[in-house]
């Protein structure tokens, strides 16, 4: 089944990386995962076209028709390796809103507030998918010296539930760039993004790792400025109706 998505994560996974995305049709998350062992895609796998490569709140069309069957996981999709396609570069607004809906609403992340679960639970109780969606308040990148290994750790520090948090950053465009950065806490404005507009976060739940399966951030976003006009748009003309 060709599966039709935004592409709102695009993150380090071994020396590939990972694609996931929200689709269109409102049935949640799907995550694309390669004939590897560790699921890991690598240029050749999502060429899309001649040479193009997928960007963020791109439309996408990818044949993917089987689970990966991961506990944990169940948005796991295995690729066909046919060429992707692109539908939109970026999505449209109203496409877009598949995106907005998938923000989470409650607290926590996963129903808890803990930075990582037992791969035992994950396997007893798995969630409903490994990834989530949020609107990040007061978001901060850290980069934090490891003199005992000799290298740069990349967090990302926001409020969410009432509590901070900070979590180890995967996505492909800002944690290279930090490793360029001295340690410190940088606020998301001083990255590109905007200050006056809302920053969401793409977080995943990790496969198992030495008994652990660990929360990160695998991508920071903002939807275009007409996202922002369309809500203030639908707000003027519900008050106008009330």
């Amino acid at each position: 089944m060709a599966e039709d998505f935004i592409v709102v994560s695009i993150s380090r996974l071994g020396d590939g990386r990972s694609v996931a995305g929200v689709r269109v049709d409102g049935r949640g998350w799907v995550r694309l995962v390669g004939p590897h062992q560790d699921g890991a895609l690598y240029p050749h796998h999502t060429v899309i076209g001649e040479r193009a490569q997928p960007r963020l709140l791109d439309r996408l069309t990818v044949e993917a028709d089987w689970p990966e069957l991961a506990a944990g996981q169940p948005e796991n999709r295995l690729i066909e390796g046919t060429r992707w396609r692109l539908g939109e570069r970026p999505a449209n607004l109203a496409v877009l809103e598949a995106v907005r809906r998938a923000v989470q609403t409650g607290p926590g992340l996963f129903g808890d507030g803990e930075t990582r679960w037992r791969a035992a639970r994950v396997r007893e109780l798995p969630p409903a998918a490994s990834l989530t969606l949020l609107e990040a308040r007061h978001a901060r990148l850290v980069v934090i010296e490891d003199r005992e290994l000799w290298r740069k750790r990349v967090r990302v520090q926001f409020w969410l539930g009432g509590r901070e948090w900070r979590l180890p950053l995967h996505d492909e465009l800002y944690r290279p760039a930090m490793y360029e950065r001295e340690e410190g806490s940088y606020p998301v404005a001083g990255m590109g993004l905007r200050g006056d507009r809302p920053v969401f976060l793409a977080v995943a739940l990790g496969k198992p790792f030495q008994g652990w399966c660990y929360k990160s951030v695998v991508s920071i976003f903002q939807l275009p400025y007409g996202m922002e006009r369309r809500v203030v748009s639908r707000a003027a003309r519900m008050a106008t109706v009330g």
